[in-house]
């Protein structure tokens, strides 16, 4: 029996560790950016990534709703612009989408991510790094807003005893 039990958590751990994969993307040479010359000047086309709105504020909200958003952006450069990720500061700002083919200036894209208010009330102040190859290599896009309501924490019980006493 405790061999079954072993044999068990093994492959669960396996199946975990395969499930983990991450579709992150990887900074590859393409990705590297040396636009300054050696006189300091930027020399040769480069990408500009360009927002709409680096700052949202989502208004107030109860407790437990979900707030999502999309930021907008176009490449006002004149070289491809990648996106080698976006990380948001928390685990309550979760991704939901961005691109990660190169765009192409004059074309847009969008970043969508969802925030999760359970157990955070009170203001909220939120960033997102935003990791590309144009100049300056990181945005900082903030997420902004009011949560009412209160956190309820779910109350533990001790467990009951089930064994027979004869």
């Amino acid at each position: 029996m405790k061999i079954q039990h072993t044999f068990i958590l093994v492959i669960m751990i396996a199946l975990t560790w395969i499930g983990c994969k991450s579709d992150q993307r990887k900074v590859t040479s393409d990705l590297l950016n040396f636009p300054q010359s050696a006189n300091g000047e930027i020399d040769g086309p480069q990408p500009k990534i360009t927002f709409e709105k680096e700052e949202y504020d989502f208004g107030t909200v109860a407790i437990g709703e979900k707030v999502s958003y999309s930021y907008n952006f176009k490449n006002t450069g004149d070289a491809p612009l990648l996106i080698a990720d976006v990380k948001p500061s928390c685990g309550c700002t979760s991704l939901k989408d961005w691109p990660k083919d190169p765009i192409a200036p004059g074309e847009s894209g969008k970043i969508t991510i969802e925030f999760n208010s359970s157990g955070f009330p009170g203001a909220i102040s939120k960033t997102i790094a935003v990791n590309s190859n144009a100049i300056p290599k990181s945005t900082y896009l903030k997420l902004k807003g009011q949560v009412n309501g209160v956190a309820v924490q779910e109350e533990v019980k001790p467990g009951i005893d089930m064994q027979r006493t004869q």
